[in-house]
């Protein structure tokens, strides 16, 4: 065998081993796509598990730790980092673990902007890491197929990106549990698939965007624990599918809008602290709710009686409040109150007697104006004299 021959055979077997050994040559991600996730990585410092121990070789499409890639384009598609649950998915994907470590992820650092390289994403999901700071990339509104952001559970600053509405496939947008500053963008209504709003626990201030209704399809919406001000729109109760609303924790004012009674799939309202006014609305007692919370507002007058056979609250809580006189008779014979607190108001006369309550504790109705009947001491009526 001539020197040209022995070449040739000798590269055909380089190529033959190297293909053999790693399959993933022939349909590697891009090199761009690559080195914007080495960028990304870089930003970040993970101490207690390497989870970026598999980010190895230049084809991210191959076994990398939560990365997944479009079949057939090999672009990077979605991103999914949760810090708490990192630690359950060390055996599915064999990566190292630290000795004597059992405590769930942490990792600090930054979100680079280079992840806005990744022109193809539909879901970024880096949440619950508490270490995380640093600001919402601002470039990350230009990724127009993402459907998903979710970077709850961490310390970021900032406001949100003001053109966020540009992200008109968005379904679910979480920034819960950061401290997150400035006013919800005006555009956020242009989400027109949004589905899942999450803001809790964080630092937004400003109203509510009063055409908020505009988020036909959305089912949830959780801002509480902000500094929001302003009043409740009354364009939310247009949307049909909405089941949960979380405003507690905030400094709205106001009466509370009836028509939010009206809502058709409306589960649970939470409007607890508060500086909301005004009577409780009948429509709302009158609902097909299961969880109401008005308490730690500033509500005065009676409690509409009006509540019926078809009544079931899980929770009913009104404590609290300014609500005074007598406690509405049809309460007792509601279908199921699993709990309710009537407490710390200037109610008064005797508490009725029926399903509803004979379960109740004290504590349910103590610290009103004069309360009485079991659970608590029995009524004293006084004679007349003539």
């Amino acid at each position: 065998m001539d020197d040209s021959v022995r070449a040739v055979f000798v590269m055909s077997l380089v190529v033959t081993l190297l293909v053999a050994l790693d399959p993933t040559l022939v349909e590697s991600c891009p090199p761009s796509e690559w080195a914007s996730l080495m960028a990304f990585k870089a930003a970040l410092q993970q101490p207690n598990f390497e989870i970026f121990h598999s980010w190895r070789g230049t084809n991210c499409c191959y076994h990398w730790y939560g990365i997944s890639c479009d079949p057939t384009t090999r672009r990077v598609a979605e991103i999914t980092l949760r810090g708490l649950t990192v630690s359950d998915d060390y055996n599915h994907h064999r990566l190292p673990r630290r000795r004597n470590n059992n405590s769930a992820g942490y990792m600090t650092g930054y979100i680079s902007p280079s992840i806005c390289n990744l022109t193809q994403l539909s879901s970024i999901t880096i949440s619950d890491w508490k270490g995380i700071s640093g600001t919402i990339p601002g470039c990350i509104t230009t990724l127009r197929s993402l459907q998903t952001i979710d970077l709850s559970g961490n310390l970021i600053t900032g406001k949100i990106p003001w053109d966020i509405g540009s992200l008109t496939q968005l379904t679910v947008l979480n920034l819960a549990d950061n401290h997150i500053s400035g006013w919800i963008p005006k555009t956020l209504v242009n989400l027109s698939n949004l589905m899942q709003l999450d803001l809790r626990n964080n630092a937004i201030k400003g109203p509510i965007p009063w055409n908020m209704g505009q988020l036909r399809k959305l089912n949830r919406a959780l801002l509480g624990h902000n500094r929001i001000t302003g009043s409740i729109p009354r364009s939310i109760a247009s949307i049909y599918s909405l089941a949960d609303i979380d405003l507690s924790l905030n400094r709205l004012s106001g009466w509370i809008p009836a028509s939010l009674g009206r809502m058709p799939v409306l589960d649970s309202l939470n409007l607890k602290y508060n500086n909301l006014t005004g009577r409780i609305p009948g429509t709302l007692l009158a609902s097909r709710m299961s969880r109401l919370d008005l308490s730690w507002n500033a509500l005065s007058g009676h409690i509409p009686d009006v509540f019926g056979t078809n009544t079931y609250f899980l929770n009913l809580d009104l404590s609290h409040n300014f609500l005074s006189g007598f406690v509405a008779k049809s309460m007792a014979f509601a279908w199921y109150i699993g709990y309710a607190d009537l407490s710390h108001n200037r109610l008064c006369g005797q508490i009725p007697r029926g399903p509803s309550f004979d379960h109740l504790p004290p504590r349910a109705f103590q610290h009103n104006q004069c309360l009485c009947g079991m659970p608590l001491k029995p009524c004293v009526h006084r004679s007349s004299h003539t």
